[in-house]
């Protein structure tokens, strides 16, 4: 019995070392596929990046009829007008909805958009299906914003009150921001966060001096711990701020006349950086970047790139006059009535055009696609690179 286990014993112990010496050849396999993989993904980007292209092939076109706006939608674009709106990818249109609005406005967030009658009391939501939801507001309405999942951030003003109203999909006032003109002043921009639970506003005050505040609301479970929401609140004696941006969910761009302020706002407001741009003439932004244009003297645009921490990632000179520029998926876009520059966020050029029937905007149509919007068609493009 004894030589038995001893037997026994050993042969197990072989088996074990050799399931080890298995177990350890797989765990080299796995480490080397990672590796492997890893490399390949960051030599994708980097290509993606670096890669330029000198020619195009044309998609589709579609006709632009008079009055018409345009504004970007996942892979397309929604064209929307006095009496409806559409989405369209390509040649194909994806929903319709009608409408009568003598002046409209828009904003659009994940499969959601929002149009609203400017100096009137109507608004549109759709959900990205055709269906579509009708509200009527109290007062005239200034501006509106939608999240991704339809919360709607209504602006409206009447003779010595702002408000700024909250609802959701099915016209359910959710929460009333007002403000008496004469003790808040009046405001001049907001921003509604994607997932609809954080607002920011800009208000100007005159007083002895000129003063705009930047406020900050959550509507969370967490805004409920503070009065009427409000979850920070700077002023800016001096100084007037034209713009704020959500870039994603918990950075906020607060646009002034010679730069950027960003903002963490994960629950509550926190400065997280200051962005310097002292001659600043135009700006952009995505979730992940912020892109400062400042005019130069002689004649030249320099294009400064930050993250949303505040980090600067690039300078790029050009000497391109823009009319516009537009930011998405690591690249910056900026256009003019007849050319168009796409560059890379690294400073590289990847695209440079002219287009004949002029430029009025330019959107991303997903990988190295592209929606020109003309005087008189939309292009849709697909960019080529000889050899």
């Amino acid at each position: 019995m004894r030589n038995r286990n001893i037997s026994y014993t050993e042969e197990t112990e072989y088996e074990q070392s050799q399931r080890r010496r298995s177990k350890s050849a797989w765990a080299i396999v796995i480490m080397l596929v990672l590796i492997v993989a890893i490399l390949a993904l960051v030599w994708y980007k980097y290509y993606r990046q670096s890669k330029t292209f000198n020619s195009y092939t044309v998609n589709a076109v579609n006709q632009v009829t008079d009055g018409s706006k345009y504004m970007r939608y996942a892979d397309g674009y929604v064209r929307y007008t006095s009496d409806g709106a559409e989405a369209v990818k390509g040649d194909t249109v994806l929903w319709n909805v009608s409408y009568s609005m003598k002046k409209p406005v828009a904003d659009t967030s994940g499969d959601y958009c929002v149009f609203a009658d400017k100096g009137h009391q109507d608004i549109c939501i759709t959900d990205g299906t055709g269906a579509n939801y009708h509200i009527s507001v109290p007062d005239k309405i200034v501006d509106v914003r939608v999240a991704s999942q339809g919360v709607v951030a209504v602006w409206t003003d009447s003779v010595d009150t702002d408000n700024i109203f909250l609802y959701d999909v099915n016209g359910t006032l959710l929460l009333d921001i007002a403000t008496d003109i004469a003790a808040d002043g009046f405001p001049i921009a907001f921003d509604l966060s994607p997932d609809g639970t954080k607002l920011v506003t800009s208000y100007i005050k005159i007083d002895d001096e000129l003063t705009t505040w930047v406020t900050f609301y959550n509507f969370s479970a967490v805004g409920q711990n503070y009065s009427d929401r409000v979850v920070g609140s700077y002023s800016f004696p001096g100084t007037v701020i034209p713009g704020v941006k959500f870039a994603g969910n918990e950075r906020v761009c607060v646009f002034t006349d010679n730069g950027c302020i960003i903002y963490r706002m994960k629950e509550t407001p926190s400065e997280l950086a200051s962005c310097s741009a002292p001659r600043l003439a135009a700006i952009a932004n995505d979730d992940k970047y912020v892109c400062l244009a400042e005019d130069e003297t002689d004649g030249t645009t320099t294009l400064t790139i930050f993250d949303v921490d505040g980090q600067i990632k690039k300078k790029i000179v050009t000497g391109i006059s823009y009319t516009g520029m537009y930011m998405e998926d690591s690249e910056l876009i900026i256009y003019n009535n007849a050319s168009c520059i796409i560059f890379n966020l690294d400073g590289s050029e990847k695209f440079r055009t002219q287009m004949d029937n002029g430029i009025k905007s330019v959107f991303p149509a997903g990988h190295n696609k592209y929606y020109f919007i003309g005087a008189n068609e939309v292009r849709q493009i697909t960019l080529k690179s000889e050899g």
